[in-house]
């Protein structure tokens, strides 16, 4: 274009000015990009540095604690305890009538033992599959709308459960119910590695991340004593009061924490007031440069792509989900144990169940202060060496304690006073939510989305956890007490152990393989 045309089509002059300096910007934002790799907490970067490049750029001001990393850190606060309290209610919901299925069953009419125990383990399939949709759908229209949505069905759900008259009704409101309630638990990986850096993140985890596992424990004994002095009913609906409550609290203190949704807010905002401005942000660019058909499935089904592609944290998972499931399997037998076995009522088996919650609790504390300690090391000569896999060094004594525990519980269920078995839960307990925990922040750290990673791990852990109650009941019959639960011992000593250790070993060259696996299938988008 020669000065003539310039000055006859000054739009055109415009037009092309905007466009070098959009490219400018992208130049140096894949410069950016390129220097963050090497960084190990992935954080996302809207373009803050670069903002002088293009007044038509919009950034988050981290000045001004628009991004969520740099909230203050009672904003931070609040966000976890509300989606901790989320993650808490649903997995309560998921086994707080398991105490009473047997009225369930006279009241539903239902006369096979197995359709009975569905009705906790549907819940959990549900579990399995929700967030295989939920997590992608965070990580393009944000946590906060997944997780109200997630919430206003499980209300619904669970207090049509409560109304229900048939086994039909029952199942399915279970089952829809365990849809809305995964919603929290899909996205908490996500809210956790948006807002908290490295260095908070094992504690801000540990708090948060306690409820998915502790949940399944303490329903029990709620839904024990409200069965013997209401009806079972009541264990349906009063985790949907809560759930309403707390999702109305949510409403006004737990703003949007997925950083790209944040600047898009802020990009509709500013296209109000700037009209004529052609503003614009990074994440134009991005979708300008990538935009395959294989990126968009990816998208839209990434923890299956992971669960497919990643062998790293296909590893994690499967070990994750054994001692996951191997929780709702003793579940099982605290009925017969404790039950039948030691004369205790309904109400009082409920109780003994907080065995495995004393349990997590101390190991929720250990393995916090373990993290913290591994960090310190990995940054005591003032540069950060860490990398994602130090947070599976606790596994080993987790493991060890799990396998401990198992033991001591099994050979001592009905052979001496009940405490000592509830001793060996404990025990079990404390390297189970080791190990959980470790694996959590594994998923969060290690990868590029850690709301997809999370939901991976949730797959296969809830298909674990509604599957192994079904044959809990002939395996213990067949084998006892005693010997079946040492097969769940020999089970997390034979393939958890070696998993974790070829994780450690191995992971940064796994998780490689799994970043190039990806690439591959959706592109590099920085090409």
């Amino acid at each position: 274009m020669d000065i003539a045309d310039m000055k006859t089509h000054p739009s055109l002059d415009v037009a092309s000015h905007a466009a070098s300096q959009r490219d400018l910007v992208w130049e140096r934002y894949l410069q950016l990009l390129a220097e963050e790799t090497s960084m190990p907490d992935k954080i996302f970067n809207s373009g803050y540095t670069i903002r002088d490049l293009d007044p038509n750029l919009v950034v988050l001001d981290e000045d001004a604690h628009e991004h969520p990393r740099t909230w203050p850190v009672r904003e931070k606060a609040r966000a976890t305890a509300m989606i901790g309290g989320f993650c808490f209610l649903s997995p309560f919901a998921s086994t707080i009538f398991a105490p009473s299925v047997l009225q369930v069953m006279h009241d539903l009419h239902i006369t096979d033992s197995t359709v009975g125990a569905l009705q906790v383990s549907i819940f959990m399939f549900a579990y399995a599959i929700a967030p295989l949709f939920l997590a992608p759908l965070s990580e393009r229209y944000g946590r906060t709308v997944v997780i109200h949505g997630g919430n206003l069905i499980f209300v619904a759900f669970c207090i049509g459960g409560g109304y229900s008259q048939t086994t039909a009704q029952f199942s399915v409101c279970r089952f829809l119910a365990g849809i809305g309630g995964s919603a929290a638990v899909a996205v908490v990986g996500g809210v956790v590695a948006d807002i908290w850096d490295l260095k908070s993140r094992a504690k801000a985890s540990g708090i948060v991340m306690i409820g998915p596992v502790l949940g399944p424990i303490i329903g029990p004994v709620c839904g024990g004593w409200m069965s013997e002095e209401a009806s079972w009913r009541w264990t349906l609906w009063v985790p949907a009061i809560a759930c309403g409550v707390l999702s109305l609290l949510g409403l006004f203190l737990m703003p949007e924490s997925y950083a790209p949704r944040v600047l898009q807010r802020k990009l509709s905002k500013a296209q109000k007031s700037r009209a004529n401005d052609h503003l614009y942000t990074v994440l134009d660019l991005q979708q300008q440069q990538h935009a395959s058909f294989g990126a968009l499935l990816s998208e839209v089904a990434r923890p299956l792509v992971y669960l497919v592609l990643d062998p790293a944290l296909l590893l994690g998972s499967l070990f994750y989900s054994i001692v996951f499931g191997v929780i709702y399997l003793l579940l099982v037998t605290f009925a017969n144990v404790f039950g039948r076995g030691y004369g205790h009522s309904v109400g009082i088996v409920g109780t003994d169940l907080l065995a495995l919650g004393v349990g997590m609790i101390i190991g929720t504390v250990a393995t916090i202060k373990v993290m913290d300690a591994v960090f310190k090391r990995d940054t005591s000569t003032g540069q950060l060496k860490y990398k994602p896999e130090s947070r599976l060094i606790s596994c080993i004594a987790g493991g060890l304690l799990c396998v401990g525990g198992l033991f001591m519980y099994g050979f001592s269920a009905l052979k001496t006073h009940f405490i000592v078995p509830l001793v060996g839960c404990a025990i079990f307990a404390i390297g189970g939510i080791n190990i959980m925990l470790a694996i959590q922040l594994y998923a969060v750290d290690g990868f590029k989305y850690p709301a997809s990673a999370f939901a991976t791990i949730s797959v296969l852990r809830c298909l674990f956890a509604g599957a192994f109650p079904l044959f809990g009941p002939k395996l213990f019959d067949r084998l006892g007490v005693d010997w079946g639960v040492a097969l769940l011992a020999f089970l997390v000593l034979g393939i958890g152990m070696p998993l974790i250790a070829l994780l450690y070993i191995f992971g940064p060259k796994l998780r490689k393989v799994g970043v190039d696996r990806m690439d591959r299938f959706v592109g590099d988008e920085r090409k």
